[in-house]
């Protein structure tokens, strides 16, 4: 008995060896197999051409004809003004002139007369004594200034201008500033007040 189980036992081992023998060599024989071989020349182009559309093109629409519309007649025929060439006739313009327009021109009082025009001279109303400057008194300077006056129609003076004086530049000032004081009678020409010019002397002299 013990023989024959021994037996059995290694019987089961070499049919286990025997197996694993079996696997290994056909795991080495697929292990083993030949490689795919693989293309490795060089690539070549390929032009990609795009075709036209061939499809026919759409029918183009045919034109529509539009019948002429029918004018209306007219049951009479309109008759048109001719414009008129002709103008106005010069003698129908009438234009009112006011006879004031040619009569207006200066006046006597718009200017300033001489002595030798005027039938009365101006004659002097009121006068105002110019102050003695301070400079010829210290000095005992006495002196004489020429001036020319613009009377007004009303009597008053306008403007003063200094034509002369001795000795210069002493006095004038004095003379500016009492001169347009002064009243006068204007100077008249047919009875009517007009502007005229007037030259007189002022005369500084120092009393005793």
């Amino acid at each position: 008995m013990i023989l024959r189980s021994g037996m059995r036992g290694v019987a089961v081992v070499a049919l286990a060896l025997l197996l694993n023998a079996g696997l290994l060599l056909t795991a080495a024989l697929l292990t083993s197999e030949r490689p795919i071989p693989q293309d490795i020349s060089a690539p070549q182009g390929i032009s990609l051409i795009k075709l036209k559309d061939t499809a026919p093109p759409p029918p183009k629409p045919e034109p529509v004809i539009k019948e002429p519309e029918e004018k209306p007649q007219l049951d009479f025929m309109p008759e048109l003004a001719a414009p008129s060439m002709s103008g106005p006739d010069p003698m129908d313009i009438q234009i009112a002139l006011d006879p004031s327009l040619f009569a207006s021109g200066p006046t006597r009082s718009d200017f300033v007369f001489n002595g030798d025009d005027l039938d009365q001279p101006p004659r002097q109303m009121v006068r105002t004594h110019p102050t003695y400057p301070y400079r010829a008194r210290q000095r005992n300077i006495e002196g004489e200034v020429k001036v020319k006056l613009l009377v007004r129609a009303d009597g008053t003076v306008a403007s003063v201008t200094i034509l002369d004086a001795t000795p210069k530049g002493i006095f004038d000032s004095s003379v500016k500033e009492a001169v347009p004081n002064w009243k006068f009678t204007p100077g008249k020409i047919d009875g009517q007040a007009v502007p005229s010019w007037v030259v007189t002397n002022v005369v500084f002299v120092l009393s005793n």
